[in-house]
């Protein structure tokens, strides 16, 4: 019972310092005008993760997470590209050794492009350069691409891109580059307030927001004003149906996931309120609880 207390106060204190650091957003009652819809994209609830799951691995970034992901009816994906060495975009999330042992040795200081296109991802998986996926956009026009780009190159990409946006200083960047017309603005490396997220997002006319999942426990005020303007949050990375079925009532739109099913099977996740899985709100809850602990941790809350 003393732990359970302490494990409650602990959950209030951080939760009430993290909303003090983020704020709340002011509504009045006159509203402006909703920020206007975007492109089909959006109608997409699921976005596959780093190119989605695949015989049990995920960020890999993959050929076949791509194919495997795609036959599954996702036509909404997200890649992570890195620069090497020798200046070109790839598509992995970071330069652990787990993901391409054959580079261990190199430990992503002196991988070049074709370093990395000759090394498979975990044995098993063939890696993608930017010109790889160019090439797949080509070959299947039905599909949308999130860009989390982990490098400031200039690339030419094509009008399907949408880049995430994880401030206004980047917003700038990535448009003198490109005009794209979508765009998703990226909370997960910003502790900005939710009040300046709205304005941000308005001014901007943008029209999807994505965010951890802890933001929308900790600030559900933020989901629900961002959805009086019509823009839309998506949620990563979520793996769960009983986690997808407990946002979806906090007002969020969709969802990053690595889930090896297909988007209508997720979706059955929408089930009528009542039928929500106890044992998953409770791992839910608990996933929540590590993610606050580390955002407080790396914000200096001790």
């Amino acid at each position: 019972m003393k732990k359970t207390m302490m494990l409650s106060l602990l959950i209030v204190i951080m939760a009430g310092m993290i909303w003090c650091n983020w704020g709340l957003v002011r509504t009045s009652q006159n509203q402006p005008d909703s920020i206007p819809g975007a492109s089909g994209w959006q109608e997409n609830r699921l976005i596959a993760h780093a190119f989605g799951g695949v015989d049990g691995a995920s960020y890999t970034n993959s050929y076949e997470a791509f194919i495997t992901n795609y036959n599954r009816g996702y036509r909404l994906f997200e890649v992570d590209l890195v620069q090497t060495t020798d200046g070109k975009l790839v598509a992995r999330h970071d330069w652990s050794q787990k993901l391409q042992p054959g580079l261990t040795a190199h430990r992503g200081r002196n991988v070049t492009k074709l370093q990395f296109a000759n090394s498979l991802i975990m044995g098993r998986f063939h890696p993608l350069t930017l010109p790889d996926i160019l090439q797949l956009m080509q070959q299947y026009p039905d599909f949308d691409l999130i860009v989390d780009t982990k490098a400031g190159s200039k690339a030419q990409i094509q009008h399907r891109v949408i880049p995430e946006i994880f401030s206004p200083e980047m917003y700038d960047t990535v448009m003198g580059i490109h005009p794209f017309p979508n765009k998703i603005y990226s909370l997960y490396k910003t502790g900005a307030s939710a009040e300046s997220i709205v304005e941000f997002v308005r001014d901007k006319q943008l029209t999807a927001v994505a965010m951890p999942a802890y933001r929308v426990y900790l600030n559900p005020n933020l989901v629900s004003a961002l959805n009086k303007f019509g823009v839309k949050s998506y949620v990563h990375t979520v793996n769960s149906r009983p986690v997808m079925q407990i946002l979806s009532r906090f007002g969020v739109h969709g969802f990053y996931t690595d889930q090896e099913e297909s988007p209508e099977e997720l979706m059955l996740a929408d089930a009528p309120p009542g039928h929500v899985e106890f044992s998953g709100y409770m791992s839910s809850g608990l996933a929540s609880i590590r993610n606050i602990v580390m955002k407080v941790r790396n914000n200096g809350y001790q």
